[in-house]
């Protein structure tokens, strides 16, 4: 069943705040299995885990000679820094200190929005290299937009509505990865990572920068969930130092670039549950800080620290998808990191990027030029929305199919629809605020 064979994945890597780091190259020869090219190249196939005992050193090997897979033309020594390409010369002149000068006591964002600006979706990432510059990392205090993981994966407290919402909202989001995955209407792994191959395909059409994509290959991209879940990082960021320094050690030592990917948003629910928390705010920075730190000083790694932050998620999310050194940190659950696992593991394989190319030419470009399509969409979510209580558990879909012996991935909203018995599956799910943990909870805003 499975094709050991050398394929130009990436090493993409997985660390917990309870993995030390000898073990954690078991973590990720795990990860790099559900990578691995299979006889059947079916979406469902995608993301699969198999058990590592009989594999592990074959799995660990190809770990490592994937690891210096990489793009050779930009490790030269004459090569520009990814960082002086992004950045204008002078702010490296204003940020000499980097990050270790101190953080403010009482830190004021100069950007603060009550939702997310639906006009600034395509805003330009912003790129901070220094203390001072943190505050100037962009605030959402409710973001009721564009919940790619939640929608994707449907899961979570109100996905329906945030699919809903997309549809809504076509001027705002017409043309985005998330808009053409809905309007496609297949919801196979394949049909997404499909759409983020053509976005980044038509990117590279708008001539946007190389390095506005994508991380280069001297450079290790490092994505952090904070905000509304940064309570999961307050006790256990360490260990991403840990795992930046191991990595560069025994994967790519010329890496001297660290990119921490980051947007300061609270996902306020309509239980007004994550709602925005000054002192969640500070200790997002004092985590942020902490980090770019320790990672610019010599026994950190002496990176060069950039931390990236942009209103645009689908920017965010290619960036993170096409970067050859990409770190998820499981220390905070997030569906995002899910996404990325396989997207990250498909698209450095140009066969199979070709491949799912194709596939969005064929399967989901033609619906997008339906005539009436997201508007009969927009129809059934609304009619479905209204049938789901607020209470349910955020698995409930999952759970449910399970329990029908359904093929979670052929499950569509109209089949979802179509379930006689509704009204009676839906109430057995519902949990009221227990679908929340008791941390959550006793953050509810309840002015």
């Amino acid at each position: 069943q499975l094709l050991c064979k050398v394929t130009p994945v990436r090493p993409i890597a997985l660390f917990t705040p309870h993995t030390c780091m000898k073990d954690r190259l078991h973590v990720q020869g795990e990860v790099i299995v559900t990578g691995l090219t299979r006889s059947n190249t079916n979406a469902s196939n995608f993301g699969s885990r198999l058990t590592m005992k009989s594999l592990i050193k074959q799995v660990l090997v190809l770990f490592l000679l994937l690891s210096f897979a990489g793009d050779l033309r930009t490790m030269g020594a004459g090569t520009r820094s990814f960082i002086s390409v992004l950045v204008d010369p002078s702010r490296m002149d204003t940020c000499v200190n980097g990050f270790n000068d101190e953080l403010p006591a009482n830190p004021i964002a100069t950007f603060f929005f009550d939702m997310m600006p639906r006009k600034r979706r395509l805003a330009e990432a912003k790129f901070i290299l220094c203390t001072k510059e943190l505050t100037d990392l962009p605030v959402v205090t409710s973001n009721d937009a564009y919940r790619l993981g939640n929608a994707v994966e449907r899961q979570g407290i109100d996905w329906i509505g945030a699919r809903r919402l997309i549809l809504e909202e076509s001027n705002a989001y017409k043309g985005s990865i998330l808009y053409n995955f809905l309007l496609g209407g297949i919801e196979e792994q394949r049909a997404f990572v499909s759409c983020v191959v053509a976005h980044k395909q038509n990117s590279e059409r708008l001539r946007l920068q190389h390095e506005n994509i994508r991380g280069d290959n001297k450079t290790i991209v490092v994505p952090l969930r904070l905000s509304d879940k940064v309570r999961f990082m307050v006790e256990d960021y360490p260990v991403i130092n840990r795992a930046i320094l191991d990595y560069k050690r025994t994967h790519c030592p010329w890496c001297d670039t660290l990119v921490i990917m980051t947007l300061l948003v609270w996902g306020e629910d309509k239980n007004h549950m994550f709602a925005y928390s000054y002192d969640e705010y500070k200790q997002s920075l004092s985590i942020l800080h902490a980090v770019a730190k320790t990672a610019q000083s010599t026994r950190g790694g002496g990176f060069r620290v950039m931390i990236r932050s942009t209103l645009d998620a689908d920017n965010d999310f290619l960036f993170s998808a096409y970067s050859p050194h990409l770190l998820l940190p499981m220390v905070t659950p997030s569906s995002w990191y899910r996404l990325l696992t396989y997207c990250n593991r498909v698209v450095f394989d140009s066969q199979r990027e070709a491949t799912l190319l194709s596939f969005y030419h064929s399967h989901i470009e033609p619906k997008l030029q339906i005539f009436g399509r997201r508007e009969q969409l927009l129809t059934e979510y609304l009619e479905l929305e209204s049938k789901i209580p607020d209470d349910v558990t955020a698995n409930w879909f999952q759970s449910e199919v399970k329990r029908q012996g359904l093929n979670e991935g052929l499950v569509t909203i109209s089949d979802i629809a179509q379930w006689a018995t509704l009204p009676e599956i839906l109430q057995s799910y519902r949990v009221g605020l227990d679908a929340y943990d008791v941390t959550v909870r006793s953050m509810q805003r309840t002015g």
